[in-house]
C-alpha cells in the first residue's frame, strides 16, 4: 500500500492544522498530550509517531514495523502505552470484503518507551 498524506485537525476550528505522511489504511488514531506526540495505526503494517512542536508544527519522528493489518489502536494516558490489535483473515465469501478471522490468530501489541 503506498504512503499517504492525512491531517491534524483542530475540530474545535473546523479546520485542518497540518498534514503529514503517514501509511495507508488508517483507522486508529490516538494523542499523548504530555510528550506530544500523535498515532496512526496503518493497515500497511506500520504505526506513524508525529510529535507535536508548536501548536501548528509537527513532524514524523518514526515509523514501527506492526502485523499487517494493525488498523486499530488504543492509547492509556495513565502509562502512555499504545495498544496495536491485528489478526489473520480466512477467504472472503462471494460479495463480502473481508472472510472470518482465524482462530489463534489475534495479536495484541503493546508498544512504550
Amino acid at each position: 500500500m503506498p504512503q499517504r498524506n492525512d491531517g491534524v485537525s483542530d475540530y474545535q476550528a473546523g479546520k485542518v492544522v497540518v498534514t503529514a505522511p503517514i501509511g495507508s489504511g488508517v483507522d486508529g488514531t490516538g494523542y499523548d498530550a504530555k510528550s506530544g506526540d500523535a498515532f496512526a495505526s496503518n493497515a500497511d503494517g506500520t504505526l506513524t509517531v508525529i510529535h507535536q512542536d508548536a501548536p501548528d508544527r509537527y513532524h514524523v519522528t518514526q515509523n514501527l514495523q506492526t502485523p499487517q493489518g494493525s488498523r486499530n489502536l488504543g492509547f492509556d494516558p495513565t502509562n502512555h502505552r499504545v495498544f496495536v490489535v491485528s489478526a489473520k483473515f480466512g477467504p472472503a465469501p462471494a460479495g463480502a470484503r473481508r472472510g472470518p478471522v482465524l482462530p489463534g490468530s489475534l495479536t495484541l501489541m503493546v508498544i512504550e518507551r
